[in-house]
């Protein structure tokens, strides 16, 4: 079984919160991000909530 990544909402990781990189959008799975959406550092440089919305627009630039 396959949970969503915390960005870009593909089913990618095996599990939740291990820090796995998400293999569409290589987003590293932070608990403490997904916990605080809007905290940018940890395991990633930006927030997720920035993150999501890099994704959302990606195809947009």
């Amino acid at each position: 079984m396959l949970f969503p990544c915390p960005c870009c909402g593909k089913l990618t990781l095996s599990e939740n919160g291990v820090y796995e990189i998400c293999t569409v959008c290589f987003w590293e799975d932070d608990p403490v991000q997904s916990g605080d959406p809007t905290y940018a550092g940890g395991a990633n440089q930006v927030s997720l909530e920035k993150a999501r919305e890099n994704w959302a627009n990606r195809d947009q630039k």
